[in-house]
C-alpha cells in the first residue's frame, strides 16, 4: 500500500512558513497521540525530528529572506531533509495501521485524509461568506491567515488595509490564492491591520468576509 492512497501529500508544494506551520502542528499532533507518542519505534522520524525541521527551515528562510532570495542551496537542503523524514513518518503510519488493522493510526497526526473526489460542474460560489483566521507568525511581521474552503471557489481574492479602514477604498487586493492558507510578510510590527477574502469561480464573486484584525508582532 502506498502512503499516497491513504494522505493527500501536497508537501513538497508548500512554501517554507507553510512547510513551517505544517511541521509545527504535525509534531504537536503526534506528540499528544495516544499510539503515535507511545507505541511508535524510535527509528521513526516523529516530533522531535519535526520540530528541528520547523527550526531550521525557519532559520535558513530568515536567511534566504534577508539576502532578498527566494531559496537559497542551504534553505533547499533543509527542505529536502524534512520531506524525507515526513514521507517516512507517513508511510509507517500507514503500515503499522495496515499490520494492526487499527485506523486509530491514520487520524490526528497532522495528515489529511485523502477523500474519494466528487466530480462537480458548475458549481456556484457559497452565498455564505467565508470564515477567515489570523495569526502571528511564523517569523516576526508575518501573519498567517487561513480560511475555510469553499468547494465552488477556483481562486480566493485577498484585501488587505494598514490601520482602521474608513471605508471600502481602504481595502487593497493583496493577490488571487488557490490555497486556503497563506502568510503575509514584511508588515510593520505594532500596527493594526486588517484582512478579508472572497470566493471567485465561475464569473461569480462570493461575499467579503467579515473583516479579521491583528496587531502585528
Amino acid at each position: 500500500m502506498s502512503v499516497f492512497d491513504k494522505f493527500v501529500m501536497n508537501h513538497a508544494d508548500m512554501d517554507p512558513p507553510e512547510l513551517v506551520l505544517w511541521l509545527d502542528d504535525a509534531a504537536t499532533l503526534q506528540a499528544a497521540h495516544p499510539k503515535i507518542s507511545t507505541q511508535k519505534d524510535g527509528w521513526v522520524p516523529g516530533a522531535d525530528q519535526f520540530r528541528g525541521h520547523k527550526e531550521a527551515i525557519s532559520r535558513e528562510w530568515e536567511r534566504a529572506t534577508a539576502l532578498n532570495q527566494l531559496t537559497t542551496k542551504e534553505l533547499d537542503a533543509v527542505i529536502s531533509a524534512a520531506l524525507e523524514d515526513v514521507h517516512i513518518n507517513a508511510s509507517y503510519l500507514v503500515l503499522r495501521a495496515k499490520h494492526e488493522k487499527d485506523d486509530a493510526w491514520l487520524h490526528n497526526n497532522g495528515y489529511q485524509p485523502k477523500e474519494k473526489t466528487k466530480r462537480t460542474y458548475n458549481r456556484s460560489v457559497g452565498s455564505v461568506a467565508l470564515m477567515l483566521r489570523a495569526k502571528n507568525g511564523p517569523n516576526i511581521g508575518e501573519v498567517t491567515l487561513i480560511w475555510v474552503r469553499d468547494p465552488g471557489a477556483g481562486s480566493y481574492l485577498l484585501q488587505i488595509c494598514k490601520g482602521h479602514p474608513q471605508g471600502e477604498e481602504s481595502y487593497a487586493d493583496y493577490g488571487y490564492l488557490k490555497k486556503v492558507r497563506t502568510v503575509v510578510g514584511n508588515l510593520e510590527r505594532a500596527s493594526w491591520y486588517y484582512f478579508r477574502i472572497r470566493s471567485i469561480g465561475n464569473n461569480e464573486l462570493g461575499p467579503w468576509s467579515e473583516p479579521v484584525a491583528i496587531i502585528v508582532t
